[in-house]
């Protein structure tokens, strides 16, 4: 399973590395579902929340913003401000390589990353606590990308140690893999 990893521990160059890993881990499932014949019939972009994550309609995110919906203190609760969870496109592979708090005093103290409408499945949990509050970064890498395919349910939430009645900035960094032309040409 993955780990955290706090942005001031790594290097650039490890950083570029977290980045390269993700981007092949996403083209070669893209490939393999047959999205496209080769990596040239494929295009990759940073993630946007209501284009990437904010289907069907009323689900995940109803802005281009990365802001959660209230948590409830000490409780598991969804990121999306919906509080729905997010389905892929059909068209569309999701990776995530790291997790962002632009919140000024972030109340959010872990995220876990599970797929289906239930959770049924668990990709990852991670305790951002300790990272974020100790050290005092507002990132933190993921030791293995989180990869959600097309048509699954990606199923995001959130643990705070207060509650959160507007929502936190949690963000989300990684790239959406698509056939060229979907979204760019």
């Amino acid at each position: 399973m993955s780990t955290a990893i706090a942005v001031d521990e790594l290097s650039l160059s490890e950083r570029r590395a977290f980045r390269a890993k993700a981007l092949a881990a996403a083209i070669d499932q893209a490939l393999a579902l047959s999205l496209a014949t080769s990596a040239e019939g494929l295009i990759h972009r940073g993630i946007l929340p209501a284009t990437d994550l904010g289907a069907p309609a009323g689900s995940g995110y109803s802005n281009e913003v990365f802001v959660t919906g209230a948590a409830v203190v000490n409780t598991w609760t969804s990121v999306y401000d919906t509080l729905a969870v997010a389905q892929l496109g059909s068209r569309k592979v999701l990776v995530i390589y790291k997790v962002v708090n632009m919140t000024a005093m972030p109340s959010i103290t872990a995220v876990r990353f599970r797929l289906g409408l239930t959770g049924v499945t668990t990709f990852g949990v991670f305790d951002l606590e300790c990272i974020i509050d100790t050290q005092l970064t507002p990132e933190v890498y993921l030791s293995e990308p989180i990869v959600y395919s097309k048509d699954q349910y990606a199923n995001i939430d959130c643990y705070a140690r207060v509650a959160i009645p507007v929502g936190e900035r949690l963000g989300f960094v990684g790239f959406v893999v698509e056939p060229v032309g979907e979204s760019v040409s």
